[in-house]
């Protein structure tokens, strides 16, 4: 999937995989769940995790979003169309202000057999405005190997 850019990786582990740009850092963090990040320079980062125990994505998004209220306070939810593995996600927008600058967020969750999805990503959106459709393509690419394998 191009997305607007010439060169992107493949991510394909743990049941999954996704493009992304391959002159971004990729970090990844296994401790029960998976946590993949992806980031450039500044702020933004893009991130998917694994959740083996299959909590409902109304329930791990909701979760995330009073996590925001309680770190930032004044939040602002809209609810958002995404779709995640090739499934409608439950998914959410978040604009806050951190610092004294305007942010924004984007989480949105699937539910497989073997696990539920989350991606999340997040900047200022100074520094998200010329990214965002980069977090958009990415999060469109994202598939659970075992759909792919029926």
């Amino acid at each position: 999937m191009n997305f607007g850019l010439d060169c992107l990786a493949t991510y394909r582990n743990h049941g999954v995989q996704f493009d992304y740009p391959d002159v971004w850092t990729l970090d990844e963090q296994c401790d029960g769940d998976v946590m993949i990040t992806v980031s450039t320079e500044g702020t933004c980062f893009w991130a998917l995790r694994i959740l083996p125990a299959c909590p409902s994505p109304p329930d791990v998004v909701n979760s995330c979003v009073e996590g925001f209220r309680q770190e930032y306070g004044d939040v602002e939810v809209t609810e958002s169309d995404c779709r995640l593995a090739e499934m409608p996600a439950f998914s959410r927008e978040l604009s806050f202000e951190c610092l004294e600058l305007l942010n924004s967020a984007g989480l949105h969750s699937v539910r497989t057999s073997e696990f539920t999805l989350l991606v999340w990503w997040q900047g200022t959106d100074h520094e998200l405005q010329p990214i965002r459709r980069v977090f958009d393509g990415m999060t469109a690419s994202v598939r659970a190997l075992a759909l792919l394998d029926e």
